[in-house]
């Protein structure tokens, strides 16, 4: 330090000691009055529910399941985010809000014009939630009433799968629709195709598998009535032969469409109807024994330092003007 500055700070000090008597009287002051205002301000517990997203939000259909697809996979950043947009959601809320008559509660004026506004506020003053580190999602719920926090933060981390599978479901019931419609459509094209079949059997007309045999079975024949039944479904396989292939070839083909919208429609089925959780419950929430709010004695530590920090500013304020009025005069 430089001699100004050295006599600068001796300044402040001798400053300070001899206005000491106010600047305790004025810290005296502010540590009993922060000490009665943080007796005043109402208590609050706080209670804690920590979940972890799922990564699939659906029971897969499939012989073959993806990773990703697994039950037991859990959820990473971008489920744990998509976690905390749901559990933001007005419907949560709303709910909360009713379940707990939440306007009454936090004492909110009926008669207010800003009184949905208000209430809004006080339940986000009251109610977090937070992702941390390790990919968990927290709900952090305070409250007057241990209880109450408890209940509050499970019954949030409840109506999660609730609101989720409500989106997942209608969501689905749109695609179900048109996936069903398809596969009728289809259903009632195989229906046709077996009856063009069924028709060209009773012509005569036999399977490939069959064809090779009817010159062996013709050659074998020994009455006339068997020669010429044999004879009839060879000149109907000559002449409708390969429209039976045709049909045949198109069967199997819709049959293999056939099994692909099957899954496709099971699995959407299921996504339209179910309720499927989509979190692993780490911890639920529990009344705590302790209060989390006010900390009393930090409020008081810290406005005491503020009002004495803020005393000898104000002082050497006045000191300042006083010393500018002089060399005025």
């Amino acid at each position: 330090m430089t001699q100004n500055q050295n006599n600068q700070a001796e300044d402040l000090i001798q400053f300070i000691w001899n206005k000491r008597k106010l600047l305790i009287l004025i810290t005296l002051v502010a540590a009993i009055a922060a000490a009665v205002y943080s007796l005043l301000i109402e208590e609050k517990y706080k209670s804690v529910v920590t979940l972890y997203p799922a990564m699939s939000n659906t029971v897969a259909f499939t012989d073959e399941v993806h990773p990703e697809q697994s039950a037991a996979q859990f959820g990473e950043e971008e489920q744990a985010e998509q976690m905390i947009q749901v559990l933001q959601s007005g419907e949560i809320r709303n709910a909360i809000i009713q379940k707990y008559n939440l306007m009454q509660h936090y004492d909110i004026d009926t008669s207010s014009k800003i009184k949905y506004t208000l209430l809004n506020k006080s339940y986000e003053e009251n109610v977090s939630f937070s992702r941390t580190k390790y990919g968990s999602v927290l709900i952090e719920v305070m409250d007057k009433k241990p209880q109450m926090a408890a209940d509050m933060a499970n019954d949030i981390a409840n109506l999660f799968d609730k609101a989720k599978n409500r989106m997942i479901n209608e969501r689905s019931k749109e695609a179900l629709e048109v996936a069903e419609n398809e596969r009728n459509k289809l259903l009632e094209e195989i229906s046709m195709t077996v009856d063009s079949l069924s028709s060209l059997n009773r012509m005569g007309v036999v399977d490939k598998e069959s064809r090779a045999t009817l010159i062996t079975a013709l050659s074998s024949a020994k009455d006339g009535n068997t020669k010429k039944l044999i004879e009839e479904k060879i000149k109907a396989t000559d002449k409708y032969g390969s429209i039976y292939s045709n049909f045949e070839n198109k069967l199997e083909w819709m049959n293999i469409r056939l099994s692909t919208k099957d899954a496709v429609y099971e699995q959407l089925k299921s996504d339209a109807n179910s309720a499927f959780s989509h979190k692993f419950t780490v911890e639920s929430a529990s009344p705590s024994e302790k209060k989390a709010y006010p900390i009393r004695w930090l409020i008081v530590v810290v406005s005491t330092i503020s009002a004495f920090l803020f005393a000898i500013v104000l002082l050497l304020v006045f000191e300042k003007i006083k010393e500018l009025k002089r060399k005025e005069s």
